[in-house]
């Protein structure tokens, strides 16, 4: 009972301590929110792993006590610092590669907990069990070890994790797919379109990867490069250092570009409603040194001897209410009703599957981004698997419908470039999308 009642009022004392520092320090302590979650998380679970661990040798404790309150002690380092500088304009390696391993320390730990549940059931049938078969002896000791195996797979995720950030972060696949379309004119046939999408330059650190990957792209030789939005994390200010990488990305007939939902700026709290404007003028002023073409809900026409193809660009629209809903069809449509083939950039897939497949079926392919694929997941040759599937139906590769009349939709979603979150992948790698278009007409 006595610690009981420590444990209620160190977290009555935390929460008042909290809330006085957020009534004094209003714009600088934000991180707090996370802070007393993360400290009642692991007041809980270090009450139950000290049992466990208080009987092994003293050198033993004193090592994984400091394991355990290690990332609790970042966090605290963080809202410090969070006082005099926030978080946006943390230093970027802070920003990408010690608050990914907060996330995942924290993301782990979920499996402890998991077990710990497991094992309070263990034990309830244990007593049930032992109440109406009193005959029956169960060393109900051993349900510890469930709350044991629970730690050991979760700091076998964090080392997995770990690793992802490390070896995979910008590991690259290529991933090639052939589309037969039945309306593609025969000056089309073969065109070779690469796609990028969610680059997130917020979260890099090494220019040199980003020339990796600009390599790669131009190895392809492709036709048109689509980038299907998500260039910034918070402001635009993260990606003029990439300027001059980005050039050198070539593409015979054009690189189009939309807008994603972390290019708004709508991450970062601004000053003002003109410094978010600011934010974005430069965004666009940014794309068009570069010469790619940004297609703000409207269209344009790729003409190839005597055919025409359009390519239709819209604002940001995703059915998770968060998201903007800023994509106008009919507008970004205008013009385009004489076209037999029209290519779609648009940025989160649920608004193919919303929208676009049930009041467009002259789309014949959207691309897409926006999921990452998780980032984390498993995939073979014929099986995929990520968390994200259970938040869009459509998260990673290639999607098609087929109507009444023969005609087919398609939707590409990429994998993503960049990371953000977690600044590493495990099982779904950095993807550069190689579609190559073919006619049925030849």
């Amino acid at each position: 009972m006595r610690r009981l009642l420590k444990l209620v009022l160190f977290l009555v004392v935390s929460i008042l301590l909290v809330w006085i520092l957020k009534q004094t320090f209003p714009k600088n302590t934000g991180a707090l929110n996370y802070f007393l979650i993360f400290l009642f998380l692991d007041a809980f679970l270090w009450a139950i792993t000290w049992r466990e661990i208080r009987n092994l040798k003293r050198v033993w404790r004193y090592l994984l006590t400091i394991l355990f309150w290690m990332p609790f002690c970042l966090v605290v380092a963080g809202v410090i610092y969070g006082f005099f500088s926030t978080y946006y304009f943390w230093p970027r390696f802070v920003k990408t590669y010690l608050t990914s391993v907060v996330f995942i320390a924290y993301a782990t730990r979920i499996l402890p907990i998991a077990f710990l549940v497991l094992t309070f059931i263990y034990q309830g049938i244990l007593w049930v069990l032992a109440r109406f078969i009193p005959k029956l002896k169960i060393a109900t000791r051993k349900s510890g070890k469930l709350f044991v195996a629970g730690w050991l797979l979760g700091i076998s995720l964090f080392l997995l994790m770990l690793a992802g950030m490390v070896l995979w972060e910008h590991h690259y696949k290529v991933r090639t797919t052939e589309i037969t379309l039945g309306k593609l004119p025969p000056s089309f046939d073969g065109l070779r379109i690469v796609q990028l999408s969610d680059i997130h330059l917020g979260s890099w650190n090494r220019i040199s990867k980003l020339s990796e990957m600009v390599d790669l792209v131009n190895e392809l030789d492709p036709d048109l490069i689509f980038f299907t939005g998500d260039l910034c994390n918070y402001s635009t200010a993260e990606v003029w250092p990439f300027q001059d990488v980005l050039r050198k990305l070539k593409a015979r007939y054009g690189i189009y570009t939309v807008l994603g939902n972390h290019d708004y700026g709508a991450y970062m709290t601004w000053i003002s409603e003109e410094a978010k404007r600011e934010n974005m003028l430069e965004l666009y002023r940014f794309y068009d040194e570069l010469g790619w073409k940004l297609l703000r809900n409207e269209n344009d026409l790729l003409v190839l001897h005597d055919d025409t193809l359009a390519i239709v660009g819209v604002e940001n629209w995703g059915s998770i209410g968060r998201f903007q809903r800023l994509a106008d069809m009919p507008k970004a449509m205008t013009g385009t009703q004489n076209i037999s083939t029209k290519l779609l950039l648009s940025h989160d897939p649920t608004h193919w599957d919303s929208i676009v497949s049930k009041q467009y079926p002259e789309i014949d392919i959207t691309f897409s981004g926006h999921t990452h694929g998780g980032q984390v997941g498993l995939e073979t040759s014929g099986w995929q698997w990520s968390f994200v599937q259970y938040l869009y139906p459509e998260w990673a590769g290639l999607y098609q419908k087929r109507w009444e009349d023969g005609t087919e939709q398609y939707l590409y979603v990429n994998r993503g470039a960049g990371t953000i979150g977690y600044a590493g992948r495990v099982g779904i790698w950095a993807e550069i999308t190689l579609i190559v278009l073919k006619s049925n007409k030849n």
